[in-house]
């Protein structure tokens, strides 16, 4: 029996997410989507002209702000397990005693996702890793294969 590639590769434009542990202490998680061709989607969304005063030369430019939007919409849709101790080590915190005595989860929404973002370089760089592991994604698309009867 022979495989076709067409057969194989998922050409969806709409690719399910799954839920990643945050690989440090706690239950963290969040509901990332692959990025897959996307990206330059977003590059081209988020480039706008601009002119250069030195040469007087209109040129292309990133708004990393607009980029950054776009990355996050598509791919960290939500997260659980958030808490003070969690964040305490991705992030410099503002220490009140009302911080301390907090024992919840930090919920989740568009202005939280972009903060923990932008001032939080581990989780920046590891979200950008997951969105782009292709194998862990496949992964978790075969446990649930296995499921299906």
């Amino acid at each position: 029996m022979d495989m076709q590639l067409q057969d194989i590769i998922d050409t969806r434009e709409e690719q399910p997410p799954i839920w990643v542990a945050w690989p440090g202490p706690g239950n963290f998680k969040v509901l990332v989507r692959p990025l897959g061709r996307r990206q330059a989607e977003f590059v081209e969304a988020a480039t706008e002209p601009q002119w250069d005063l030195g040469t007087m030369i209109k040129r292309q430019v990133l708004n990393h702000d607009k980029y950054l939007e776009l990355f996050l919409d598509w791919v960290v849709m939500d997260w659980q397990g958030l808490t003070v101790d969690v964040l305490r080590r991705l992030v410099l915190l503002q220490i009140s005693k009302q911080l301390l005595l907090f024992k919840g989860e930090i919920g989740f929404d568009s202005q939280a996702r972009t903060l923990l973002t932008r001032f939080s370089p581990a989780f920046s760089i590891w979200v950008n890793r997951v969105c782009l592991d292709v194998e862990r994604f496949n992964a978790e698309r075969e446990e649930e294969a296995e499921k299906k009867p």
